[in-house]
């Protein structure tokens, strides 16, 4: 079987399940992480002969790919800010809209600075953070430790220091207080599910995306309400949000006499908040 082969069966048993540009884009990550060849070489080698090892490198990854299981898990990696992270399931795969958080912060002087990031996951945000200024001192925070053993891993990939801490934020209590604060907390209310696509309800966790329907707001109302004791004079909170309920976040942070302002992605929808008391 040749490289060109492959991908043709590729095409034929996954076209119900992706788009073309998204076969062509798993089929270059698939290339490049089992035959090591540059994605600006892939096309020259489709005539390849895939050996018995790479075939079934190849079919295995196909098998997993047709239980709609995301690239970014059959891999175990994936590219966040230029730099890869490790990921399986007991984290969410990284968006770009968290990207356009971590570039918000990036242009904030963070030299020194002390920085929480509640709750980590793969980690990407308090290492990218740390990988821009190693000076930065960050505390990455997840309940899960499933995700923490990972982020820790990931901060040893990147060679950046993170302390790390396992703790429930509507429990955890802490004397230290932060210079920022920054959280892409789970948003998406369960009535969303009906939207969301297979690959995600079937393999990304629960814990990391869902809040109940009733209570769409309550990471963070739980943040701001730790940041009036957790964070310093003129400190920051950074947010990504559910564009669905921008106003009432907004509302939230005007009880709370938060003065913000609101971002948008690069899609024009309302998903991030920078705010301070």
């Amino acid at each position: 079987m040749t490289l060109q082969d492959f991908k043709l069966k590729m095409i034929s048993e996954l076209s119900s399940i992706y788009e073309m540009d998204e076969l062509n884009s798993i089929f270059n990550l698939l290339s490049e992480d089992y035959l090591k060849i540059p994605r600006s070489k892939i096309l020259l080698a489709n005539e390849i002969d895939l050996n018995e090892s790479n075939q079934t490198l190849f079919q295995s990854a196909l098998e997993r790919l047709k239980t709609h299981e995301p690239i970014q898990y059959v891999l175990g990696k994936t590219s966040f800010m230029d730099m890869e992270f490790k990921v399986n399931s007991s984290v969410l795969i990284p968006r770009p809209e968290t990207e356009e958080l971590v570039r918000l912060m990036l242009k904030e002087d963070l030299d020194g600075k002390e920085i929480l990031d509640i709750g980590t996951g793969s980690g990407c945000i308090a290492i990218s953070l740390a990988k821009n200024f190693p000076n930065a001192k960050v505390t990455a925070l997840d309940i899960s430790c499933d995700a923490l053993n990972l982020a820790k891993e990931n901060a040893k990939l990147n060679n950046v220091s993170i302390d790390f801490v396992n703790a429930d934020i509507f429990k955890h209590e802490s004397n230290k207080k932060y210079d920022f604060i920054v959280s892409n907390p789970p948003y998406v209310t369960l009535h969303e599910k009906s939207l969301m696509k297979k690959n995600v309800l079937n393999f990304e966790p629960d814990l990391a995306l869902f809040v109940d329907d009733n209570e769409p707001l309550k990471y963070y109302l739980e943040i701001i309400n730790f940041s009036k004791y957790g964070l310093k004079s003129k400190g920051m909170i950074y947010f990504e949000i559910n564009k669905r309920f921008s106003c009432e976040l907004k509302t939230e942070l005007l009880n709370s006499k938060l003065n913000f302002s609101v971002k948008k992605d690069f899609a024009g929808f309302p998903r991030f908040i920078k705010a301070k008391h």
